[in-house]
C-alpha cells in the first residue's frame, strides 16, 4: 500500500450521491430559541428528535445541516456537495426571524432543496 493513497481524496459516486440525498428526510420542524450568544434548535425529522446551535443565523443552519447529514449517516466528503444547495433552508420570514435578535423564540420547517447534481 502506497502511504500518499492514504491522503488522496476519494472520487465521489454519482450512485451513492443520490442514495444519501434520498437517505435524507424531506422535511425538518425546528423549534428555536436564543440562550445567550447561541441559537439553540430542537430538529424534528421522521420521528427522530435531536439538538443543534450555532452563533448567528447562518452558522445555525449550517449546523441544522450538518447535523442533519450526520445523524442520517451521510460520509463527510458528500457534506460539502450538499451544502452547495443549503441542502435544508428557511423561506425569507424564517430566516429574518432568526437573524432578528429582538425574537426570542420560534419556530421553522424546512423542506429538503431541489436535488444538487454532482460536478
Amino acid at each position: 500500500m502506497n502511504i500518499f493513497s492514504l491522503f488522496k481524496p476519494k472520487k465521489l459516486d454519482q450512485e451513492a450521491f443520490e442514495a444519501y440525498w434520498h437517505r435524507l428526510p424531506n422535511n425538518l420542524a425546528i423549534q428555536w430559541f436564543r440562550d445567550g450568544k447561541y441559537i439553540v434548535g430542537n430538529i424534528q425529522a421522521e420521528g427522530e428528535v435531536f439538538m443543534t446551535q450555532g452563533r448567528t443565523a447562518d452558522e445555525f443552519i449550517d449546523m441544522v445541516n450538518e447535523t442533519v447529514y450526520a445523524v442520517y449517516n451521510i460520509p463527510k466528503e458528500y457534506f460539502s456537495l450538499l451544502k452547495l444547495s443549503k441542502e435544508f433552508k428557511p423561506v425569507p420570514e424564517e430566516y429574518a426571524k432568526l437573524h432578528n435578535a429582538s425574537i426570542h423564540e420560534s419556530s421553522l420547517s424546512l423542506k429538503k432543496s431541489i436535488k444538487p447534481q454532482l460536478a
